[in-house]
């Protein structure tokens, strides 16, 4: 075991660094500016582009193939705060004792204790006497997973053009009350705009018009329905996955006293292993359908489906067997959110997330990570890592 649990403390410090930095998507140059000094106080090069992408590549001692590369890797942005916080979210603030001490402020869990951990990570296999034998690690650090900005898009996709590789390991939180579990994949995201075309009247003969807004009720209600009407699926052993549906926006009315005539909703589809686009176009024709006269336009946006690794592979072997050694088992879940996982797996790589974050602290108010879990994450992804070099150091594709 590297980090002992009294590094807690040491790797909390740079948690609290980053959480102080702020991060919103499309505003990451700051923090970019932090993590290029912390590598390049390691001896690490890091290539940056003109959004601020980070990539550092620790070279193996007998480098092979640049497809041998595992892609360690986290986003640099953060989503605005949400209301209800009780302190200043770019103030850390700790609290508790034991396993419960935490530390507090936006960015915590979602990821800026997961940048912590890998930076410490790559400070520890940069050393000459930690490198791997066969294994390349790509550090990557992206913008805009959060959501895009003016201008920028998702960092890894720029990152893929760099560096090629046959893994991708991302430490978006994964930990529970007990310990990391070994995050299996993620869902997918559909995004589907809806534009309602009725006729305006005034509201004092509302039968002379179209109600938009009453044909955007009749959608909420269908989408609540097929949301409901979603079945867990099995990913592995007693894992679950479930699809979901929610109508996240709306906008429309001109005036309090005329029909409208117009109205827009967005739908958020989170896509569960096995579900297609052929599906959600299937669903969205449906609510859209029979709406007294309104008329429907529809948009739909999918980056990518549900992504998982593979069971049988040396990835997933390897972060089995480390947690069987360091903590007596190996725990699994699965991510409902859409992350990064997606744009790795359509690269062709094999996937999975192992992170420090509490899960459930992603987007909440006084959003914490506990301190306890940032040495047992960073030991769980170091030994992955190890076992996976060995792996591939003893000849085997």
């Amino acid at each position: 075991m590297i980090f002992r649990p009294e590094s807690a403390s040491d790797i909390g410090r740079t948690v609290s660094e980053l959480v102080a930095i702020k991060s919103l998507s499309g505003d990451e140059a700051p923090m970019a500016d932090c993590i290029q000094s912390h590598l390049k106080g390691f001896g690490l090069s890091c290539a940056r582009d003109a959004n601020d992408n980070l990539l550092a590549i620790i070279e193996p001692r007998q480098p092979g193939p640049a497809l041998d590369t595992l892609h360690l890797s986290g986003h640099t942005d953060t989503v605005v705060p949400v209301e209800g916080w009780s302190s200043d979210p770019w103030k850390p603030l700790e609290t508790g004792s034991g396993d419960e001490r935490r530390l507090i402020g936006l960015g915590a869990s979602d990821m800026k204790s997961g940048l912590a951990v890998m930076l410490h990570l790559a400070r520890h296999f940069s050393e000459n006497t930690n490198r791997l034998a066969r294994l390349r690690l790509a550090g990557s650090f992206t913008v805009c997973e959060e959501g895009p900005a003016k201008g920028k898009r998702n960092g890894v996709n720029d990152i893929l053009k760099l560096q090629p590789g046959r893994w991708a390991l991302t430490t978006e939180a994964s930990c529970d009350e007990n310990c990391p579990t070994i995050a299996l994949g993620c869902q997918g995201h559909a995004v589907a705009k809806i534009k309602l075309q009725g006729r305006s009247a005034h509201s004092a003969c509302p039968e002379n018009g179209l109600n938009a807004i009453h044909a955007a009720a009749k959608i909420c209600a269908r989408i609540e329905k097929l949301n409901a009407s979603y079945k867990t699926a099995t990913v592995l052993g007693d894992v679950r996955a479930r699809a979901s549906a929610s109508v996240t926006l709306i906008k429309g009315g001109a005036a309090g006293n005329i029909i409208p005539e117009h109205c827009e909703l967005t739908v958020s589809r989170r896509l569960a292993p096995g579900d297609t686009i052929a599906n959600v176009e299937r669903e969205l024709a449906e609510a859209t359908a029979a709406l007294d006269g309104v008329t429907a336009t529809t948009s739909l946006r999918c980056d990518a489906p549900a992504c998982c690794v593979d069971p049988h592979g040396a990835l997933f072997r390897s972060a089995t067997a480390a947690s069987i050694e360091l903590f007596g088992c190996a725990r699994y879940s699965w991510n409902r959110a859409r992350t990064d996982l997606v744009l790795f797996k359509q690269a062709g790589m094999d996937v999975l997330n192992i992170g420090p974050g509490y899960t459930g602290q992603a987007h909440v108010a006084g959003e914490y990570v506990r301190l306890a879990d940032l040495p047992r994450s960073a030991n769980l992804i170091l030994e992955t890592i190890r076992k996976l070099d060995e792996w591939l150091a003893a000849g085997k594709r």
